[in-house]
């Protein structure tokens, strides 16, 4: 369902394109001059409104793995 991307504010797209890239949350992290738990709560709230439960299912649901 890639329409679920839209649900996305632009910094969580970035945070998904980054993980799909194979990054490392601490990676991502350093790559967006943020914080480790910065991160985290990006992709809990990425995970909210996806309705998912990992990463997995995060990257799936938007098509981008």
């Amino acid at each position: 369902m890639k329409e679920s991307i839209y649900l996305l504010t632009e910094r969580e797209k970035e945070v998904m394109q980054l993980l799909a890239a194979g990054l490392t949350y601490e990676k991502i992290a350093l790559q967006l001059e943020v914080s480790h738990q910065t991160v985290k709560m990006h992709l809990k709230n990425i995970y909210r409104k996806l309705e998912v439960g990992n990463k997995i299912e995060a990257l799936q649901k938007v098509k981008l793995i």
